[in-house]
């Protein structure tokens, strides 16, 4: 289990998640997806407010 799905099962807090993301990459990024992980990393950064990623629907 990656550190982003530990905080959206609410295992760890957002305050650990920002603390700890910056030593995850690539290896993250291929578990997760490079839009998931920027959101976080961005939420991390307070570039916005939203606190959990919510995957977007194609139909």
């Amino acid at each position: 289990m990656n550190i982003i799905q530990q905080y959206e099962l609410k295992y760890i807090t957002f305050d650990q998640l920002s603390e700890e993301i910056w030593g995850y990459g690539q290896r993250l990024i291929n578990e997760v997806g490079v839009e998931r992980f920027s959101f976080y990393v961005e939420a991390a950064a307070g570039y916005h407010n939203f606190r959990f990623y919510i995957f977007p629907l194609y139909i």
